[in-house]
């Protein structure tokens, strides 16, 4: 990725995400729908059940929502995780079951202003250029280690919140570490 340039804050951000899929070696018909302004959506049910489908019409208000926050989506993260419980432990072998099967959606997401995001909270700041290319040396650092920011919305719950969640790439499919 090209650094040096003075880039609108949306192409940037838009290289970085392209960057991000790349680096991470994810299927290129989600780079290509990415790139013609479609955001779609990896659904992990289980390891041999990986399928892709458009964002809904709630995924597509929460990513208008990220917008107006100053965050670009560019890809989904459906992933099921099952809420344990350990049910008979007397027995020579302990069984588990679990109560519920609970929904997170991870919306991948780049900032659209990479400098107002690494603020230097009242500390003298270095020159623009230089923020902005640490800002995305450590976002493709973090991706070789397996990591992306994402929002995470828990539907079981209704928690959201913001951080890197893990990922991995299975035959192609991104899919989020549980």
């Amino acid at each position: 990725m090209e650094i040096g340039n003075p880039l609108h804050f949306t192409t940037r951000s838009q290289k970085l995400a392209l960057e991000l899929m790349k680096t991470l070696g994810i299927k290129e018909s989600i780079v290509k729908a990415f790139q013609q302004g479609t955001v779609s959506r990896t659904n992990y049910i289980n390891y041999n059940r990986i399928l892709q489908a458009n964002a809904t019409e709630q995924d597509q208000q929460i990513i208008s929502d990220l917008d107006k926050n100053g965050l670009l989506v560019y890809h989904i993260l459906l992933s099921l995780e099952m809420d344990w419980q350990v049910a008979d432990i007397s027995s020579d072998q302990a069984t588990s079951t679990f109560e519920r099967i609970i929904t997170l959606k991870s919306y991948l997401c780049v900032p659209l202003d990479m400098f107002a995001e690494e603020d230097m909270h009242g500390e003298e700041s270095p020159p623009r250029g230089i923020v902005i290319r640490n800002f995305i040396e450590n976002s493709l650092f973090m991706a070789k280690q397996g990591f992306l920011y994402a929002y995470v919305v828990n539907e079981a719950n209704s928690n959201s919140n913001y951080g890197n969640i893990e990922v991995t790439v299975v035959r192609g499919e991104l899919v989020r570490i549980i």
